[in-house]
């Protein structure tokens, strides 16, 4: 609905498409927070504008128009379309009205109908007001926004609403000549706000308030997405990369360089951008910039990597028509789907410009885009997909159908395959690989189907139809002999993975902070203080927290302290352990006040495996040595299941019973290398350089082992694994991406700092806890950071097979399949009892896999 006010500004007309009173048609809505320049041939200008958050704020432009709009004269509202007089549209998403002031008013005679019209343009009221005010001159140093908004906005009769968090300060320079709106464009720039301007009017006509409002971002992130052949009916993608530079010199004013800053060059690179964009690998795409005003190295080199963010890649930006029933404000984040697009269109962007009509719904139209450029992301909710069922999954699979020979089931017995007198019970766990890469996550259980072959040679009917819903593991007990067998129904091939990360559910795909430390005088009984840095974190049920540091004041041997904090992020208390090294990862049960873990004796130099109570403020001085062993190894327990984990800075994983470990025997009963799962762990004394993986941490939920990597020089990416023990199979591996699953209050590229550490399952919650060592401002001009510690979560989905198991195993023997039972015989009684991916399994042939031989043994 539209209405018409007076130059007084009270209501004297009611435009509504549901009424015949007063026809109109022909208008149009456009508003924008920034401009469209994407197709723009502009060189590297100078502009120096040192964006707090966003360097594409120096696009941000302002404006908000009502054109076209068309009515009969004869119509009675008719009469009120004169310049001056203003059109208030209603914005029922804000429950407020925007004034449009006309400013141009068209009379024609339609030379077909013959019919008087008159068309009016018009601009809303705020911005014609600004237009016409002329701030005195004044320069101000060192301006807060609020300074220079109070200086734009006086003698403008509008009220200031500042909602912008922005400590920023900047010389801002009024030269008595320019008007208000064009001080507010640059203040907008500036500080990187956005504008809007609207009132509310009162049940008797009249405008209560004018109100121009400020805010860091406006709009919402929903979750709301178009895609192509549902809500969209049309996109345009406009891609240009004239200005694409990977190496940027950076000038400042009277010739400042950065090089002191900067290990002696005056140039910043993209590395990754050049490799991506650049055809000659031995080259660059290089580019220069110059500001006017800024002359300390360090400030100039900040302002350097900031503005490479607008050129390291080509500028995108989308003008997507959508369906009448898709509603968008301007500002908002939205999801951009167009599969059928070449390449694939998944992109993620807020809504710069909006165009509506309420007389034409097909001129609804956004511009997507981030101002003059878009970082083209994989939405969450695809990512999501992507990782519970991927392409190269899906080819395998495919390629396993129509070749028979690229699909081979592997039996692995970690007990052995011979009874003892000892022996209460064995595993049997079937694997399937595909071209050498096991896909067994991806199997529902039923399509398992095990068959026992007696001595004599007729099937064991009885045994199947008790182990039918086994999965791929079947426990057996004596005095179990003959052979087993195990065929794999493809009809049970799943399009999601047994669990993965998810963030369908999130608005914007994040995941959810749950603690963080604070910068408070967190001293512990030594002096130190602490906000970053933990290695390894718990959620206690209060709220609290336990972590793991790594304290290294000590040089002659390696020390860590185990810190307890409060709710709120403040240091709580600690405990100081001799020998703890770096403790990249710990358990803890909390209902018993135990620590388990790993120290180095400072006496003998020998490694042990170790229980201690927390005791605050102290030296732990209960400690209770469980075993010997030759290595570091990252601890983590399942008391529930009698399990302990460790794993080595080489990627080597260990499972042990706790059992053995506290009678002082190291027999890993499942052991593997990450490198399996095609990680590259950092080699000792290397640099990342991007090339591997810098492992973190690892957790246990039996049967899921869980890590993290990625090194603190942001150079890798950072990864969260989940690997099925059982299967020695890959669950997923999920790259976790800055700014979209973890907000970065200083990003990556301005010296921010995301380090993953400790990980485990919140099983009572389903839910994965990390943490992350990530950076935050310590000053309102956000020109100070420090790293302090957080914990995050993201829900963990578990795959639903529960309805294939409601098929009945056949009671009689039909023949099925017989043409792919093939028994193969264990060729060693005594093999060792570790399950090995990495190592050869000696008591099934790799090679075909399908079945194992179970006898009696010596009895000895």
């Amino acid at each position: 609905m539209y209405i018409i006010l007076d130059k007084n500004l009270k209501r004297v007309a009611t435009l509504s498409t549901n009424s015949d009173a007063n026809p109109f048609w022909g208008e149009v809505v456009e508003r924008q927070i920034a401009d469209d320049n994407s197709n723009s041939d502009d060189g590297i200008t100078g502009v120096s504008t040192f964006n707090s958050t966003d360097p594409n704020a120096n696009s941000k432009s302002w404006n908000d128009t009502l054109t076209g709009l068309t009515m009969l004269q004869s119509a009675p509202a008719a009469q009120y379309l004169t310049v001056g007089n203003s059109v208030a549209v209603y914005d029922d998403v804000h429950n407020h009205w925007r004034i449009y002031r006309i400013y141009q008013v068209d009379e024609t005679i339609d030379a077909t109908s013959g019919a008087h019209l008159a068309t009016v343009d018009a601009i809303n009221l705020a911005i014609y007001k600004l237009n016409k005010t002329i701030p005195p001159q004044k320069e101000i140093k060192d301006c807060k926004l609020d300074q220079a908004m109070q200086w734009i906005m006086a003698d403008t009769g509008w009220d200031l609403q500042n909602n912008c968090s922005s400590g920023l300060f900047a010389d801002i320079n009024f030269d008595g000549t320019a008007s208000s709106q064009a001080a507010l464009q640059t203040v907008l720039s500036t500080y990187d706000a956005e504008a809007d301007a609207y009132c509310h009017i009162d049940a008797n006509g009249i405008v209560t308030d004018l109100i121009l409002e400020l805010a860091d971002q406006l709009g919402e992130n929903e979750g709301k997405s178009i895609t192509y052949g549902q809500n969209m009916l049309s996109v345009q993608r406009e891609t240009v990369d004239t200005n694409l530079v990977t190496k940027l010199y950076i000038v400042g004013a009277n010739n400042a360089s950065i090089a002191e800053v900067n290990n002696g060059k005056n140039y910043i690179t993209d590395v990754s951008a050049n490799s991506l964009y650049n055809n000659d690998s031995n080259t660059w795409l290089e580019g220069t910039i110059t500001s006017d005003t800024i002359t300390e190295p360090k400030a100039l080199l900040d302002w350097g990597l900031r503005e490479l963010r607008l050129y390291n890649h080509p500028r995108i930006n989308y003008a997507v028509e959508v369906t009448q029933d898709f509603q968008a404000n301007l500002g908002d984040t939205i999801k951009v789907i167009d599969l059928s697009m070449n390449p694939i269109l998944t992109t993620e962007a807020r809504v710069i410009q909006q165009t509506t009509s309420e007389s034409d719904p097909s001129q609804n139209k956004v511009v997507l885009g981030e101002f003059s450029t878009v970082k083209v992301i994989t939405p969450a909710f695809i990512r999501n997909m992507e990782q519970r069922w991927n392409d190269h999954v899906k080819k395998l699979f495919e390629e396993a159908r129509e070749n028979a020979n690229a699909a081979t089931v592997s039996l692995i017995t970690p007990l052995g395959s011979t009874w003892y007198n000892t022996d209460t019970s064995k595993r049997v766990i079937a694997r399937l690989f595909i071209e050498g890469e096991n896909v067994t996550s991806y199997l529902s259980p039923q399509a398992f189907n095990w068959q026992k072959i007696n001595m004599d040679g007729t099937r064991d009917i009885g045994w199947e139809a008790d182990h039918a819903k086994d999965g791929y593991q079947v426990t057996i007990e004596p005095p179990f002999v003959g052979t087993l067998l195990v065929t794999i129904d493809d009809t049970y091939v799943k399009d999601d993975a047994e669990m993965w990360i998810d963030t369908s559910n999130s608005a914007d795909g994040s995941w959810n902070k749950l603690w963080e430390t604070k910068d408070a005088a967190n001293k512990d009984f030594n002096g130190d203080q602490h906000i970053g840095a933990l290695q390894f974190s718990y959620l206690l049920s209060d709220g609290s927290v336990l972590s793991s540091y790594h304290y290294t004041k000590d040089k002659s041997h390696s020390d860590c302290e185990f810190i307890k904090w409060n709710t709120d992020g403040t240091l709580q208390s600690m405990m100081f352990v001799t020998g703890g090294g770096h403790c990249g990862s710990f358990g803890y049960d909390e209902s018993s006040n135990t620590i388990y873990t790993e120290i180095k004796d400072p006496i003998d130099g020998k490694y042990y495996l170790v229980t201690m109570a927390y005791q605050a403020n102290t030296s732990a001085s209960n400690i209770t040595k469980w075993c010997q062993v030759k290595q570091y190894f990252r601890v983590n327990v399942d008391l529930q299941n009698n399990l302990w984990l460790g794993s080595t800075t080489s990627g080597k994983v260990y499972v042990c019973q706790i059992s053995d470990l506290q009678t002082g025997n190291f027999k890993p009963i499942i052991e593997f290398k990450l490198q399996d799962f095609k990680w590259k762990p950092l080699p000792a004394g290397t640099t990342n350089n991007g090339a591997y993986n810098t492992l973190q941490a690892n957790g246990i939920s039996y049967p899921f082992a869980f890590f993290t990597a990625g090194d603190a020089n942001n150079a890798d990416d950072k990864h969260v694994m989940c690997i099925n023990l059982i299967t020695q199979s890959m669950v997923f591996d999920y790259v976790v991406e800055p700014m979209q699953d973890i907000k970065l209050t200083v990003p990556l590229e301005n010296g921010g700092h995301l380090e993953p550490e400790g990980i485990y399952e919140d099983v009572n919650n389903s839910r994965l806890i990390v943490g992350f060592n990530v950076s935050e401002y310590r000053d309102d001009a956000h020109t100070v950071s420090i790293a302090h510690s957080a914990l995050y979560t993201a829900p963990l989905k578990i795959r639903d097979d529960s309805k294939d198991l409601v098929v009945e195993y056949p009671e009689q023997d039909e023949g099925e399949n017989d043409e792919a039972e093939q028994p193969v015989i264990a060729g060693n009684d005594n093999a060792d009892d570790s399950d090995a991916s990495s190592d050869s399994d000696e008591d099934g042939d790799e090679s075909t896999g399908e079945g194992t031989k179970i006898e009696d043994g010596d009895n000895n």
